[in-house]
């Protein structure tokens, strides 16, 4: 009878620890990204003159054109976060990783002098810390905190001739929503988006001089805001 009892017993320990609400969660996000900072930088490269078209020929039999400013986005969003939660529908969330990835290359022709080319990166990593409102399930809910963003703008100056590195602190707000389409006691697996709106990064004039040329790339305001939607998961402990 007593191993009986006690076997019951550790029973239903475990049906309620299995079913209790777990406090804490930990995820991963990775997606496609958007951000306004490329698009920035590629009408400061026209008002300042890189955006002129290139023309290569080849032994006098062909030539090939090729027109800037030129745009490319070369990598996906990460993002690692831990949340707790306040109660079965509040929890505190807080997050990093890599929220946008762009590169403007420029191109100033000068006729007879030497020609000049400025190529612009920007690496926008944000942390923020979010209020998050979930169903009872944990299966949906949206976010809204402060954030900051870190934002890198690598400058390459004439294909490697020099190169500068600068670095800006963006104060901000982030807000989010997300659904787990698979949302266990346990573990969860679901997708999100999000948009982060901060101070504009204010780039600073870039002077290219030569011995035969001279070109100015204008002070411009850049990285504005930036936003992703991502696959998510994580466990629940």
């Amino acid at each position: 009878m007593k191993s009986t009892f006690l076997f019951t017993w550790l029973l239903l320990i475990s049906c309620f620890i299995c079913t209790a609400q777990k406090k804490n969660y930990i995820g991963v996000e990775t997606g496609a990204y958007f951000g306004n900072a490329n698009s920035n930088i590629e009408s400061g490269m026209v008002s300042s003159g890189f955006g002129d078209r290139q023309t290569a020929s080849f032994l006098g039999l062909f030539t090939i054109d090729t027109e800037y400013p030129r745009k490319r986005a070369g990598k996906t969003s990460y993002r690692v976060k831990y949340g707790h939660y306040l109660n079965k529908k509040t929890a505190i969330e807080a997050g990093v990783g890599l929220s946008y990835h762009g590169t403007v290359e420029g191109y100033d022709e000068k006729n007879f002098a030497q020609s000049n080319y400025l190529t612009l990166t920007s690496n926008i990593h944000t942390l923020y810390i979010a209020w998050v409102k979930t169903d009872s399930l944990g299966k949906a809910g949206f976010g809204i905190g402060p954030a900051l963003s870190f934002y890198k703008l690598s400058a390459d100056i004439n294909q490697g001739t020099s190169r500068e590195t600068t670095n800006y602190l963006l104060p901000g707000v982030m807000i989010k929503g997300f659904w787990n389409f698979l949302s266990y006691p346990s573990w969860f697996l679901g997708m999100g988006t999000e948009l982060s709106v901060t101070a504009a990064a204010k780039i600073k004039a870039i002077k290219i001089t030569t011995p035969t040329s001279e070109s100015t790339f204008k002070s411009t305001k850049a990285g504005s805001f930036n936003g992703n939607i991502s696959i998510t998961a994580g466990f629940r402990f």
